[in-house]
């Protein structure tokens, strides 16, 4: 009985995380809509809420190209395993009433971000084309090195809680979040969900100035659809993880959607009004200062942690 409880509660999981993604995009467009002083979507039935449907079917009805000298089986089948990775991240979703609680959430949550790594790369290298390899390269390099300083930064929160649990991070903070006395951490790790998340203003694998389009540019059709929402999940996910580290919210599961949905605007937000940064300044940025800052922070809480300070 526990078994079937365990798949429903997740099918319905999954099935509401599709439907956010929908309108997560809806979102998005409105706001950089106001952003820009202009209107969103605003024609397609109600007010425009169904435009993500629209815009899906278009896409879904849309024939597939394949390019001439590409690596057939990689192309068609890489975007479906971006998707499947991103869908699998929301397994460690914290639940209390619930049987099933994975104890290494957060290396497991470690080990999918790192394989998106090739993912990307297999979607990149298979299209077989210049501006593609281009944003690969710049992806890939950017999402290494941030990965590097994020890991460093959550191993940093492990050690506060002892545990490598996401549910636990509600317990250490039912009387005080995180958010307030860890307030530089916090913004060095939303810096690194940034380049992580490929967003604004570190969306260099994506401009459209210099590359076109960047590493999606051959795929159209049912593989761009998986594409873009192995992105919107994973923008949602990591959302999610920020929110359970720094606020503690999880008993209460409309606070945390609520909280989720403050991440989303905020990432949009800062795409609304940041310009992008220079590649070499970006590099700068995470090998100079957060990723020395956060090793500093580990050497310290490890320290105080062999010290038995902590408990």
């Amino acid at each position: 009985m526990n078994l079937i409880f365990f798949f429903v509660n997740f099918f319905i999981l999954f099935l509401m995380v599709f439907m956010s993604v929908a309108f997560f995009t809806l979102l998005e467009r409105k706001v950089l809509g106001y952003i820009q002083l202009r209107k969103g979507p605003n024609k397609f039935m109600i007010k425009g809420v169904f435009q993500p449907m629209g815009d899906g079917l278009k896409l879904f009805l849309k024939e597939l190209n394949y390019p001439i000298n590409l690596n057939f089986f990689i192309f068609i089948f890489s975007p479906m395993f971006g998707l499947l990775i991103s869908i699998f991240l929301w397994l460690i979703y914290p639940y209390l009433g619930l049987n099933y609680i994975m104890c290494f959430g957060l290396i497991y949550m470690f080990c999918c971000s790192s394989m998106m790594v090739y993912i990307f790369l297999m979607i990149s290298w298979s299209s077989n084309s210049n501006y593609s390899i281009l944003g690969m390269i710049r992806f890939i390099s950017q999402m290494i090195s941030y990965e590097v300083s994020m890991m460093i930064i959550i191993i940093n929160m492990m050690f506060l809680i002892n545990s490598f649990n996401l549910n636990d991070f509600y317990i250490y903070q039912i009387n005080f979040k995180f958010f307030f006395f860890l307030f530089f951490l916090c913004l060095m790790l939303l810096i690194s969900f940034l380049a992580e998340l490929n967003r604004s203003p570190f969306d260099f694998s994506e401009g459209e100035s210099e590359l076109v389009s960047g590493f999606n540019i051959e795929f159209s059709s049912m593989s761009f659809i998986f594409i873009f929402m192995s992105e919107y999940m994973s923008i949602m996910f990591m959302g999610m993880v920020f929110c359970e580290m720094f606020f503690g919210v999880m008993m209460n599961k409309f606070i945390l959607n609520f909280y989720i949905l403050i991440f989303m605007f905020l990432i949009i937000w800062l795409r609304g009004f940041l310009p992008r940064f220079r590649y070499d300044k970006l590099m700068y940025l995470v090998w100079k200062m957060i990723l020395p800052l956060s090793l500093y922070l580990f050497i310290f809480n490890y320290s105080i942690k062999m010290l038995n300070l902590y408990h």
